[in-house]
């Protein structure tokens, strides 16, 4: 089984450039499967948090329709490939805002699945992880300081029975372990949305996007990061330069 994991692009608030030299790596890994979700949109105008009035410029379904063009632009990049979805703590906003209305919950139109259409994307289950032998794929709901960190007390909650690939931090980082069972992986999923932020200054995020390899047999993590070089994105995969 061969898996991309697409994490935190924000949308409306994605890195174009940075999603252009993913795509274009995705093409060439041609995997079996693509994780999506994870953040993907940003839902800013459903936070309850206080709002910066240019940033709701952009209206709900506006994102919602960026998001599904990013989708079709990752089916188009590898079409052999399955699309599956793992919610994350942005698209949860959704869930929060219509509990705080709950008039609206009853309206199934109005569920994420149906919102975002993702049987279009031939998506028929959608949920808090998933799980392929000994690889646990979730957004995450750790964030520790340090490169690493996050995913490390992920692997810490499931007390080391399995490994674990997560988003939500915005960075990348690998951690190991030797158990008696074999060696157990972390592996932080980055980000592809932009990133300056108005609530963090100079945030500690990195963008990337991360392949992986499983079976039975094993684990492979393949970290990709996504670097601004001379205002162009660049990243490096198997000996060749991919540059936006």
């Amino acid at each position: 089984m061969k898996g991309v994991f697409v994490s935190d692009e924000h949308h409306p608030y994605q890195d174009e450039g940075a999603r252009k030299v993913a795509l274009e790596i995705v093409r060439n890994f041609a995997p079996d499967l693509i994780i999506t979700g994870s953040d993907g949109l940003d839902f800013y105008s459903l936070s309850s948090f206080d709002k910066n009035p240019d940033r709701l410029k952009t209206g709900l379904q506006e994102e919602i329709d960026s998001w599904k063009a990013a989708m079709r632009e990752w089916k188009s990049a590898a079409p052999r490939a399955k699309l599956r979805w793992i919610i994350g703590n942005h698209e949860d906003r959704l869930r929060r805002y219509m509990w705080r209305n709950p008039q609206l919950y009853e309206i199934s139109a109005l569920s994420l699945p149906n919102l975002l259409g993702l049987s279009e994307f031939g998506i028929t289950d959608d949920g808090s992880e998933i799980q392929i032998h000994n690889l646990v794929i979730r957004h995450g709901s750790i964030v520790r300081r340090g490169s690493g960190q996050s995913v490390r007390a992920e692997i810490e909650r499931e007390r080391y029975a399995v490994s674990v690939l997560s988003g939500h931090t915005h960075r990348g980082g690998s951690v190991l372990f030797t158990t008696r069972n074999g060696i157990i992986q972390g592996q932080e999923a980055f980000c592809l949305c932009k990133t300056e932020a108005e609530y963090v200054d100079r945030p500690d995020w990195q963008q990337g996007i991360v392949l992986f390899e499983v079976d039975e047999r094993g684990l492979t993590f393949e970290p990709v990061p996504i670097m601004k070089f001379r205002c162009r994105n660049r990243a490096v995969w198997r000996e060749k330069e991919y540059i936006s």
